[in-house]
């Protein structure tokens, strides 16, 4: 698996330029170019902020299927409709989740 491709690949999956998920992560642009070049490796960390940038699990992020790893149907449906969700719909999201939790 190619790391860079993978990251390309999910950016267009949701919808976020790699200079949006550069800007989330702190991880500058140049950084990325040197990843692309391989003139850098990237750590678990960095793969991780990668990876709450993109409202993902590091499983799904190495997973070679498009499935969400170790899911129920249910928890797949909401995953999916996750991430075509931007930032604000996806806080407001949580805060309707945790009031429901609360009922």
């Amino acid at each position: 698996m190619n790391i860079m491709e993978r990251i390309d690949d999910l950016c267009r999956q949701h919808h976020m330029s790699k200079y949006r998920l550069s800007q989330i992560t702190g991880i500058s642009q140049s950084a990325f170019s040197k990843m692309a070049r391989q003139q850098s490796s990237l750590s678990l960390e960095t793969i991780q902020r990668i990876c709450d940038a993109l409202g993902i699990s590091l499983a799904q992020f190495f997973s070679e299927s498009e499935e969400y790893p170790d899911l129920t149907q249910q928890q797949k449906q909401l995953l999916f409709f996750w991430s075509l969700l931007d930032e604000k719909k996806r806080n407001y999201t949580l805060l309707m989740i945790e009031k429901l939790r609360d009922l």
